[in-house]
């Protein structure tokens, strides 16, 4: 049996490549605010490509919101 990999974050083409959707559908959630920034997308320092966090849109897609850390 080969062992599994857990992947959290993976390249935006990716996602849209795997799931079917378009790059311009997560820039709609993003800015109609279904999709938080550095929570479920992200641009690392020295990246060109947008990143998604599966966790986090498998969450979004269950209905669970996520836990955002306001100031005080």
């Amino acid at each position: 049996m080969s062992p599994s990999v857990m992947i959290e974050w993976m390249p935006l083409l990716r996602y849209c490549e795997l799931y079917g959707e378009t790059p311009d559908a997560v820039d709609k959630r993003v800015r109609n605010g279904y999709w938080l920034r550095d929570v479920h997308v992200r641009l690392p320092a020295g990246s060109k490509q947008t990143w998604i966090n599966i966790e986090a849109v498998n969450d979004w897609a269950a209905g669970r919101t996520p836990k955002i850390k306001r100031p005080r």
